[in-house]
């Protein structure tokens, strides 16, 4: 499965903005051109409860965003499963 950098900043419930253009850096900085139907996994580097590095995670679907998030210049958006926002130490 793809790891996508996302700013956890753009998360609304089950959405997340992945990117305000048509591409988003992998986890080795390369760009990569989003698609829908696109498995992925969002994640940004954090701390958990204990203050040992940790990154958030969500794993999803790539999708293009919708009307109302569009207007905020959002493109593509990662529709999160069952097993929403995480720290990646934890189980899902």
């Amino acid at each position: 499965m793809i790891r996508l950098h996302a700013d956890f900043n753009g998360l609304f419930g089950d959405l997340l903005c992945l990117s305000h253009g048509d591409t988003c850096t992998d986890d080795r900085g390369n760009e990569v051109r989003l698609v829908a139907g696109m498995a992925a996994m969002a994640f940004e580097p954090d701390v958990d409860d204990d203050g040992q590095p940790a990154d958030l995670i969500a794993t999803g679907v790539v999708e293009p965003s919708p009307e109302w998030l569009q207007c905020n210049g959002s493109r593509w958006a990662l529709r999160i499963d069952q097993h929403g926002v995480r720290h990646q130490t934890e189980r899902a």
